[in-house]
């Protein structure tokens, strides 16, 4: 989920970029750009030996460590992200859009309280900018400090009311705690500023089905639909939808059609199993529950559709 609608001014952070550019070589200068040229291309381990050649040379280039730092984070390398991003951070103490990278990366890497520690000191950007605060409440959540997280949440909106993610993240935690009515209204909200958001599409649905309003959890599905219809989100909440009305055999094909957008999700498995056992195909069933319990090995409790045995955390973003 895109993290924030209000922006950074990338002026200050090209403009230092590109007078540190100036200041290298021809040679440096020219494999710095096709580091960058990789890095767009999505090719980030071919960017990553690039602009670590630059850093061999020029291990204070300001470009190359945000660069790095990127490669590795779209990569999943993010402890290396933000090793590269601190050093960043120190070229040039206060910038905001490196204090974001690293504060996303230090989130990825299952480090909460670095993201405190970055954004809580006296003097924080995070008295400016509402993707600061955002990302505070993210931190406060995957720590179970709710009132902390609704806080931060609630000064994210105060600076920026169309803040995208704000309204959703409240609704999450809301839906969590089976606060449902405040859930569906912060789910409607952020709908409102991002109504191509499959993710909170899914879990207004699922707020109104859990109260009983089947009838509007299948409009707002009718609606996801023609918003984002080819997605594992779609087809998995249109299944779960089919299961509760008991159309079994038309909630199967749903869940096929998840799983082979992405056959890595566990639930999907799981109810294609139920609703297998359901038709009578129990061979066909018991492959479905296997395959969904090896997936579930390692899985950190909550971290997929369902509420589970524990509260989910909110979702990685975009």
């Amino acid at each position: 989920m895109p993290m924030r609608n209000n922006f950074w001014p990338l002026s200050a952070l090209a403009w230092s970029l590109c007078v540190a550019e100036w200041s290298l070589g021809g040679d440096i200068r020219s494999e710095l750009r096709r580091a960058q040229g990789l890095e767009t291309a999505g090719r980030y381990e071919q960017a990553i030996a690039d602009y670590r050649t630059v850093l061999k040379e020029e291990p204070k280039s300001l470009q190359a460590n945000v660069g790095l730092g990127r490669a590795y984070f779209h990569s999943g390398q993010y402890p290396e992200a933000t090793d590269s991003f601190g050093r960043a951070l120190q070229l040039s103490p206060g910038n905001a859009e490196i204090v974001e990278w690293l504060a996303k990366s230090y989130l990825r890497k299952r480090d909460p309280q670095k993201v405190v520690e970055l954004l809580s000191h006296e003097g924080s950007i995070a008295a400016h900018f509402a993707w600061a605060h955002l990302l505070l409440a993210h931190a406060f959540d995957a720590q179970d400090k709710l009132g902390e997280a609704t806080g931060e949440l609630q000064r994210a909106l105060a600076l920026d009311p169309h803040c995208r993610g704000a309204h959703f993240a409240l609704g999450f935690i809301a839906w969590t705690t089976r606060d449902l009515k405040t859930a569906e209204k912060e789910f409607l909200q952020e709908l409102a500023l991002d109504s191509r958001e499959d993710l909170t599409f899914y879990y207004l649905a699922e707020t109104m089905e859990v109260q009983g309003k089947l009838d509007e959890g299948e409009a707002v599905l009718k609606k996801m639909g023609s918003e984002a219809p080819e997605t594992y989100l779609h087809h998995f909440a249109v299944g779960k939808l089919d299961e509760r009305k008991q159309n079994f055999e038309t909630a199967a094909g749903e869940f096929r059609a998840a799983i082979r957008l992405d056959p890595r999700q566990s639930e999907a498995h799981y109810h294609l199993a139920v609703v297998l056992r359901k038709l009578g195909e129990t061979a066909q069933a018991n492959v479905e529950f296997d395959l969904s319990n090896q997936m579930r090995v390692g899985m950190s409790p909550g971290s997929e559709q369902g509420m589970g045995r524990m509260r989910p955390h909110l979702p990685d973003f975009d």
